[in-house]
């Protein structure tokens, strides 16, 4: 309920009429127009109490006036009324039917009733009058999860997150929605088919967010073992592998996707980054340009371009490629390391200054990075888990 409450003040504050404010040059304001103003600035202020006796006042002066009605309700809300407002609101509804935000308002209500068909109603009434209003497809969202249909949640809080792209609240009730479908389709695999490959993927994955990666290990190997010709299976084990630090364990995971999926860029990205890392760069080299006629706009992959190329004796090669990873802006973990590289290989060429600079920005970015909620990093850096495009992680090169 509390949630519910600070939903409220937020959609009261984006939604709520701008009063009838008077300048100069216009005619004396009526009864109505001075309570409707009255009651907007003690909404403003916080003073709910008030704000309802301005907004009575208005509706005596004014009975057939919609936005009075309206203002009203909102008032009744905040001060925790919502069968009053609801009747406020209904009121200006049927003088009104095009009244932007009444129906939201109305939902709102319904909402705080628990009668949740007469609130999505109200809801999707709102939307159609008003298709971008974030904050009626939010509210659906939300009513829908709470009546415990998230599978029907997920596609008014997508379009909500559309439309307000930094709404944290917004943000947050659609990450619940996906995130309840999801727990609830894995629930569903387990009952049909507990020995399910498709089980143990997921296991192994949940385990793997978890950082618990020995049982995503287990539960990898376990998957391969039922489907051993699932080329994904084996670059799900490989990345699990390469987290614990065991390489050789990666790099055979890696070529046997690469044998089951031939010219597989994501398996050769991931087989050269290796061979770079130990000291193998030739036969990472050769793979690295091979990924690069898939993915040209992948800063990650000039990055680990530019470290082979330099660590086989050609920086002037090296430098392209790490400028080019530069001009591409890298993710948040990546950018200090293709810094880091640049002033190597500048101080390699004879371009100090340039050299300076580099490792000026180095120390800019790791900074920078230092101060990021590390949960937040990891989404940056990951993409919150893509596979479509190769990714970086931390226990590279520096």
């Amino acid at each position: 309920m509390r949630m519910l409450k600070a939903l409220l003040i937020a959609s009261c504050l984006l939604t709520m009429p701008a009063g009838n404010a008077q300048t100069g040059t216009e005619p004396p304001p009526t009864q109505t127009e001075e309570a409707l103003r009255n009651g907007t600035e003690a909404i403003r202020a916080g003073k709910f109490d008030d704000a309802e006796k301005w907004f009575q006042a208005a509706v005596k002066a004014s009975p057939d006036n919609p936005a009075a009605h309206m203002e009203l309700g909102v008032a009744e809300l905040r001060l925790g009324k919502p069968e009053d407002a609801s009747k406020a609101l209904g009121e200006a509804i049927a003088l009104d039917a095009q009244l932007q935000g009444a129906n939201l308002f109305l939902g709102i209500a319904y909402t705080q009733m628990h009668r949740v068909d007469e609130a999505t109603a109200a809801f999707r009434r709102e939307i159609e009058l008003n298709p971008e209003n974030a904050q009626a497809q939010m509210w659906l969202g939300v009513v829908e999860l709470q009546a415990g249909h998230p599978e029907m949640a997920t596609e008014p809080l997508d379009r909500a997150a559309a439309l307000a792209p930094d709404d944290l609240n917004i943000l947050e009730y659609r990450g619940k929605a996906h995130s309840d479908v999801a727990f609830a389709s894995y629930a569903r695999m387990a009952t049909i088919d507990p020995n399910s490959w498709h089980v143990h993927k997921v296991q192994g994955q949940m385990y793997s967010q978890q950082n618990q990666h020995k049982e995503a290990i287990a539960e990898f190997l376990e998957a391969i073992r039922i489907v051993p010709n699932n080329s994904d299976l084996y670059e799900e084990l490989g990345n699990e592998y390469r987290k614990s630090s065991a390489l050789d364990l990666a790099q055979q995971a890696y070529s046997k996707e690469l044998e089951l999926s031939p010219n597989n860029p994501i398996a050769m990205y991931n087989l050269a980054k290796i061979d770079i890392e130990t000291n193998q760069a030739n036969e990472g080299l050769e793979l690295l340009r091979k990924v690069v006629a898939n993915y040209a706009n992948v800063p990650a992959t000039y990055f680990y371009l530019g470290l082979g190329e330099f660590d086989t004796g050609k920086p002037a090669e090296a430098v392209v490629a790490l400028e080019k990873a530069r001009a591409m802006h890298p993710e948040a973990d990546l950018a200090p390391r293709i810094e880091y590289e640049l002033s190597r290989v500048y101080r390699k060429l004879g371009r100090i200054e340039e050299s300076n600079r580099a490792i000026h920005e180095y120390t800019r970015l790791k900074a920078l990075n230092s101060k990021l909620n590390p949960a937040i990093q990891s989404a940056i850096t990951t993409g919150f888990g893509s596979a479509n495009v190769p990714v970086t992680e931390s226990n590279g090169k520096n």
